[in-house]
């Protein structure tokens, strides 16, 4: 192989018969051996390895041999490129996308986070192009800056693999002639320490080579005229909730298959394991380096166990690949990689930021994490240079940007943190901050600006979360009941959600706190409380009550609104509309119209319907002129409700029932869209659709349970009971309305627990249960006399309403403590009662069938039993669960 063959040596002068010399040295031959393959003396062989020592820059004769070597690697033909055992997944479209960037620019830079296949793609793309030369794979990972400095030990790795030997000074030049000969095409990979000497070299290549194409791999772009940037996102995520197939068509669900396959062979993608790999997926954010490590470790563990053991996912994600670079053999080093190059404040602003669980916007992030030793006026700068080296994402959002840390970055970030002492002092920062902005958006919740509210209250929930573990965590129940407290009455427009409770079961653990607080948390557990335990509700109703004795106006008003707000749902309801109406009333005199709005809602149970909704349209007129459409869209559903169950202006429900799921929609109130969709099922029910409506009450059902909603968990279950009875599945129905009956007799709502009762009567008729039957209808006259309307929501056939004057109160009749639920101010003799007065659902005749079945004396010995049944006692009337 002559010096012609190799542009490299002839660049340097080399001549041929000292290239032949060269290539012997490099096999290892000493001077006499050389001589005598040449036929020339040792002397001219000796004369040959100096003139090759000054050409090439070497100062000895190992130096030849290492030339040598480097020349022959350079001269391989393209299959002399890496080739991955591993087949390529995920990246078709990335894939189609650079090369028509190759087309169209000669300098292309693909960018992304460590671990997401910046190297991958780019090897793929060499083999792959059809349309450009030959690639040339040029490593930078390996250059420090030990010999001569970092921009000659680049040049170096570039002349090596383009077999261009010389003395240093002059390589850079013998690089610009080898590529000047022809149309070349580099793939620069792993630039992200070297990104100014490298940029500078390619800088000049492409000005100097007219035919040059470079494709290069850096955490963030090289900042050349004429780049194109090229970012790779993470790898498509699957649906959790999609089946097998759906996992498949994904770039991250298709990449765990085919590498857990490769390591545990047999393995599939199964019903029975979908919902496990589409969560790995998600929660390791599509990196495909992460996604590769914990598909090896199928070997050893289910899907499911991998998700048991990802909250030390650096533990769990090593022994990667052999043939991997040093730096990908586990997740921890391939973050560290990109870590080590960060300078002392980039690496302090990516530990602060880890403490937002999710987005955050650069504002948020400005007044949380800017304080010293990093300064407000300096951060946007180094912001900035995170951004550039992918550490931190971003997602453009209308008028607005979203940052977030990938998951695997931030729980690296946050161990760095805490290994630097500074965790608790960042979680402080972030929590304080969401917490105070939470309760004061309360006046825009309030209708000041309530869809902004609600919008920064959706997104930003991850970090109240984290910020109320902060505070419990800590033993700090003041800041995190300030929180609750703070937002009090306007909960109702929030909505109410499981984790709410999960908060105040782990605060209510210890004796909530006096005075003011005390005061507010009172009121806030009063209102919350009546979605999941209304006698719990009205305690603390009273509690509110004898703090308010010496408050002011303001906190007597609210602490009546509480006493009515917690007793509609139990027997004393026409003193619950008394309290509304006269809390409204001190709020009309306090200039306080949303509260005065709220009490006014809250008359729905009074004894004429006319009233009754005349009231609640007053309050959904209010609340709309306070632009309140959340609360508007409640006094909707509760007209909707009440019509319906009232027989009175049903010709109006479906547009009341529109007009609620809009502005629920409108707002992101998940909990009145709800509310809607499950009055509509009723009303569907109510016309006589009864499929139709038990596939509505089927799918809310799992909705209000995960939201704390058991107030409608029960009305999905009973109307699930209907719908069942009315299709004959009575063994089904008995177990829906037994389970809606336990749900609402525990949740303290009478008039639910009544209705429930008299469906499973029917319900038990219909399978023989005769005598439970009619102990059934007298447990439910019980809680709610027939004689007193208080209708099942989806009741077909009611009675007509027979009024009944509420008592007059005095300031302290509110004051009967447990009577509210368990009714002990009533006498418990049995009623006579009449078949039309019932409401049994599709059981008709029911009483009359039962009296001719048992005799009517043996109808009202069970009667009677169930009349005298405490409610606490009435689960030894219902049938077993399941």
């Amino acid at each position: 192989m002559g010096s012609d063959a190799v542009p490299g040596l002839r660049g340097a002068g080399v001549t041929a018969r000292e290239s032949e010399v060269l290539w012997l040295v490099g096999d290892r031959l000493q001077n006499q051996e050389i001589a005598a393959r040449l036929r020339v003396s040792e002397r001219t062989v000796e004369s040959h390895v100096s003139s090759l020592l000054r050409k090439l820059g070497g100062s000895n004769r190992l130096a030849l041999v290492e030339a040598a070597a480097r020349l022959r690697a350079a001269r391989e033909p393209l299959d002399g490129l890496p080739r991955p055992l591993s087949s390529f997944v995920g990246r078709d479209g990335e894939a189609g996308d650079v090369l028509g960037l190759l087309e169209a620019y000669r300098m292309v830079t693909l960018t992304g986070p460590p671990g997401t296949g910046k190297t991958r793609l780019a090897l793929h793309l060499a083999h792959a192009a059809s349309g450009l030369p030959p690639a040339v794979l040029i490593d930078l990972a390996p250059v420090t800056s030990a010999r001569n400095g970092t921009g000659a030990a680049v040049e170096r790795a570039f002349a090596d693999a383009l077999g261009v030997v010389g003395q240093e000074h002059q390589l850079r030049t013998l690089i610009r002639q080898t590529l000047a000969e022809g149309g070349h095409w580099l793939v620069v990979d792993n630039c992200e320490h070297v990104t100014t000497a490298a940029a500078s070299l390619l800088a000049d290549l492409l000005a100097t080579t007219s035919h040059l194409r470079v494709l290069a791999t850096s955490h963030g772009a090289l900042h050349l005229d004429g780049e194109a940037v090229y970012e790779i996102p993470p790898l498509p995520l699957p649906d959790e909730l999609g089946g097998p197939a759906e996992i498949l068509r994904s770039g991250a669900g298709r990449l765990f298959a085919d590498r857990a396959a490769a390591a545990s062979p047999g393995f599939e993608v199964t019903a029975g394991n979908a919902r496990q790999v589409a969560t790995l997926c998600r929660r390791l954010d599509g990196l495909p380096l992460a996604i590769e490590l914990a598909a090896a470790r199928v070997r050893f563990f289910t899907p499911g166990e991998l998700l048991a053991r990802l909250d030390d996912r650096f533990a769990l994600l090593t022994d990667g690949a052999r043939g991997a670079p040093g730096r990908h053999r586990t997740l921890e080093e391939a973050l560290a990689w990109s870590y080590e190059l960060l300078s002392e404040e980039e690496r302090l602003l990516l530990e602060r930021c880890s403490v937002f669980p999710g987005g955050f916007d650069y504002d948020t992030a400005a007044r949380v994490v800017a304080y010293p030793p990093l300064e407000p006026g300096g951060l946007v700068r180094i912001f900035s240079r995170l951004l550039d080296r992918s550490l931190i994402s971003s997602l453009r959002r209308a008028d607005s940007t979203e940052y977030r840390l990938l998951e695997s970055v931030r729980q690296f970030a946050q161990r760095r943190l805490a290994a630097r002492g500074e965790a608790g002092t960042a979680r402080e920062q972030h929590a304080r901050h969401h917490l105070g902005h939470a309760v004061a958006s309360v006046p825009d919740l309030r209708g000041r600006d309530q869809g902004g509210a609600l919008h920064w209250l959706h997104r930003r929930s991850a970090d109240l979360t984290a910020a109320l573990r902060w505070a419990l965590d800590r033993d700090d129940t003041t800041a995190a009941w300030e929180f609750i407290a703070g937002i009090g009455t306007a909960w109702e427009v929030v909505g109410c959600s499981g984790e709410l409770f999960d908060w105040l079961g782990r605060l209510l653990r210890r004796p909530p706190p006096d005075g003011p607080l005390g005061f507010r948390v009172a009121i806030t557990c009063a209102v919350v409380f009546c979605y999941q335990d209304t006698e719990r509700a009205h305690e603390f109703a009273e509690r509110a009550h004898r703090m308010a004795a010496g408050g002011s106006a303001h906190d007597r008003a609210l602490a009546r609104l509480a006493l009515g707000w917690t007793m509609r749902y139990g027997e004393r309801r026409a003193i619950a509309v008394e309290h509304v109406l006269r809390a409204a009333e001190a709020f009309e005199r306090l200039g306080d119209d949303w509260h005065r709005a709220l009490a006014m809602s809250a008359c729905s149970h009074a004894s004429d319907g006319a009233t009754m909704l005349s009231r609640l349209t007053q309050a959904a007129d209010l609340f709309g002129r306070l632009d309140d459409h959340v609360k508007r869209a409640n006094c909707l559903n509760q007209l909707a409700i009440r019509a319906i169950e009232e027989r009175i202006r049903l010709d109006d429900v479906p547009g009341w029932l529109a007009e609620a799921a809009r502005l629920a929609r409108a707002c992101g109130n998940e909990h009145e869209r709800l509310h809607a969709e499950v009055y509509r099922a009723t009303f569907d029910q109510h016309l006589g659709e009864h499929p139709v409506a038990g596939a509505r009450f089927g799918a809310l059902l799992p909705e209000f349970r995960r939201i704390g909603d058991l107030r409608c968990a029960a009305r999905c279950l009973l109307g699930l009971g209907r719908a069942a009875s009315f299709a004959g599945e009575h063994d089904a129905a008995r177990r829906h309305l037994a389970d809606g009956v336990r749900v609402a007799a525990g949740l303290g709502d009478t008039r639910i627990t009544a209705s429930g009762l008299r469906l499973l009567a029917g319900a038990d008729h219909a399978v023989g249960h005769f005598e439970r039957a009619a102990a059934l209808l007298g447990a439910a006259e019980r809680l709610a006399p027939t004689g007193r309307r208080d209708p099942d929501p989806g009741a077909e056939a009611p009675g007509g309403p027979r009024d009944r004057t509420p008592p007059a109160i005095t300031e302290d009749a509110h004051d009967l403590g447990p009577a509210a639920i368990t009714g002990d101010t009533r006498d418990r003799t049995p009623p006579a009662i009449s078949e039309d007065s019932l409401d049994l659902g599709p059981a008709a005749g029911t009483v009359t069938a039962l009296r001719d079945l048992l005799g009517r004396e043996g109808f009202d010995s069970a009667f009677a039993d169930g009349y005298r049944k405490a409610p606490a006692r009435l689960a030894e009337l219902l049938p077993a669960s399941g």
